[in-house]
């Protein structure tokens, strides 16, 4: 098989798109923009405020953030302020989102004067409503002029990041957030506990059929030794990160992306994946695993802290474990679950859920902005290398450095897999997540590039925990992102109308879909009804929503 990165996918843009229909993109992080020039760098939060009643002021909303303790008089404020000679002036919404977005509606309904900027993660449907309202201004004339959005143009995905961000209308509505972090690009992972592998004298399972014998020993052979036929095969669970079984072992079958709603990319046109013969033939699969004791069924009824406290036991209680993160195991299992690269079905089909990184909406300048263009360069400004770096580390020098003799002493996650050391070393971690007057918590426009996400220092190299746990990230590149997809949908940008008009087909077919598979996995419906079951999915209206899915599909190639 021809391998494959995310990198070389993205080039060319040959990427395509979708998004879940109110979905909310998430993200964190930093930035690297090698060679800028917009003075973040000179910037001194503690030089004097002199002369400020003259400058203009960018009115700002934003949603409170129980963690940052001042807005005004924050480290990240007083840099935007003096590196480009404004006033920022807050009003705060309320910190719990759907109070947030109540009271923007109320302040977009009332008719009151707005403020310039909104810096708010925002749906694309509540984007694109506002943006038909006239109540947000399209900013594709000032992201492309590269004297006014400096930095955005300096952005490596710089194409990437401008056509994520269109609406269906084509325009584009706000600065965004954006880092590419490949580790949470393909988190449908598993992993297979390696002592027991040893005890037993297995291989690596990397079909199917070796996946099945590999089970049947972990179930029989007591590979915990406490003289108990007590061990599980594969467990998983709901709700978690990359918790479900049924997306690990489907992808070697037929591609199955449960994000993108089990939909698939062939040659332009989108495919359900869930009424294939292959999708029939995964449910058989893991009916077998099911019916003989190999797949627990409590994967699809129990959650993620119920999975924890089962298999994080004295020796281990289960072989294989689907989870987005190593952080599923707890000090029992210490160094003993390893990385399990997706393995092929019969047909010699391999492929994992690819879902690259979206950049985040947050900088959104209003009808009543007193100078748009301003605005907008204040949103740029924050692209910048250094201010994007404060914005989630904090202070330069105090909570995070670049200073070579510095950074020397540190490693981060990448550098076992490409022999990049530490440019820039973390010095307190803990600022994320705690009270803190540094920054805003990222919730502002930022751009994190790869080279810089993979030389950010984290530990120490004298750290004794820093070997604690095994460095993943080389295997997964190996086993996981070289099975990315050639082909697969980044967003669908529906309009409102036609997200009203297929809302109630596609939360029943989604609904359906998951619990006929289940149903099936776990026998409580019989393969027989296969038929039965594809002539419901018709009539729930699965032929218009694939039609208005393969409109937004094309509208955003």
């Amino acid at each position: 098989m021809e391998q494959k990165t995310p990198f070389s996918m993205k080039k060319g843009l040959s990427i395509l798109m979708a998004v879940s229909l109110f979905g909310m993109l998430l993200t964190a992080c930093v930035s690297n923009q090698e060679d800028n020039n917009s003075g973040a760098q000179s910037v001194d939060s503690s030089s004097s405020n002199t002369g400020s009643a003259e400058r203009p002021t960018i009115k700002v909303a934003i949603q409170a953030n129980p963690n940052v303790e001042d807005y005004e008089t924050n480290h990240f404020t007083k840099l935007i302020e003096e590196g480009m000679n404004v006033n920022l002036d807050f009003i705060e919404l309320p910190s719990k989102k759907e109070e947030a977005l109540t009271k923007l509606a109320l302040m977009v309904s009332s008719g009151e004067k707005l403020p310039d900027v909104i810096d708010m993660n925002l749906s694309d449907s509540i984007i694109y409503d506002y943006a038909r309202k006239g109540v947000f201004h399209k900013l594709d004339d000032y992201l492309n002029d590269p004297t006014v959005a400096v930095n955005y143009n300096k952005v490596e995905e710089r194409e990437f990041v401008y056509n994520m961000s269109k609406m269906a209308d084509g325009n584009v509505y706000a600065l965004s957030g954006y880092n590419q972090y490949v580790w949470n690009e393909g988190s449908s992972r598993a992993w297979i506990h390696s002592e027991w592998l040893n005890k037993l004298g297995l291989e690596v399972p990397t079909t199917t059929d070796e996946f099945y014998n590999v089970l049947k020993a972990f179930t029989e052979q007591d590979p915990n030794q406490n003289g108990k036929k007590d061990e599980i095969g594969m467990v998983g669970a709901l709700g978690g990160w990359g918790q479900d079984p049924l997306v690990f072992l489907m992808n070697a079958f037929i591609y199955a992306d449960p994000s993108k709603s089990y939909l698939m990319v062939k040659d332009g046109e989108l495919i359900p994946s869930f009424i294939q013969p292959e999708w029939k033939q995964g449910l058989e699969y893991m009916h077998k695993l099911v019916q003989e004791g190999l797949l627990s069924p409590l994967s699809f009824t129990q959650d993620p802290t119920q999975l924890k406290s089962l298999v994080n036991v004295q020796g281990g209680m289960a072989g294989i474990v689907p989870a987005g993160s190593y952080s599923t195991f707890g000090a029992e299992l210490e160094n003993k679950m390893s990385l399990l690269p997706p393995i092929a079905g019969p047909a010699g089909h391999v492929s994992t859920a690819y879902n690259p990184r979206l950049p985040v909406q947050l900088w959104f300048v209003t009808k009543d902005a007193k100078d748009p263009e301003l605005a907008v360069k204040v949103g740029d400004f924050m692209l910048d290398t250094e201010m994007s770096l404060v914005s989630r580390f904090g202070e330069k020098g105090v909570d995070w450095t670049d200073d070579p003799t510095v950074t020397s002493q540190y490693v981060g996650d990448f550098e076992q897999s490409d022999g990049l050391t530490a440019k820039i070393a973390v010095l307190n971690p803990d600022i994320w997540n705690n009270p803190q007057n540094k920054h805003w918590g990222n919730v502002n426009p930022y751009y994190q590039s790869p080279l810089m996400g993979k030389s950010i220092g984290n530990k120490r190299k004298d750290d004794a925990d820093l070997n604690a746990k095994p460095n993943w990230h080389p295997a997964f590149a190996t086993g996981y992102a070289s099975v990315f997809p050639d082909e697969f949908i980044t967003k669908l940008s529906y309009t409102p109308d036609e997200t009203i008009q297929i809302a109630n087909s596609k939360t029943a077919i989604d609904k359906y879909v998951i619990e006929s598979a289940v149903a099936f996995i776990t026998g409580n419906l019989s393969m027989s009804h296969w038929d039965d079951y594809l002539k419901e999915l018709n009539q729930m209206g699965l032929e218009e929503y694939l039609k208005i899915s393969q409109d937004a599909f094309d509208r955003t190639k």
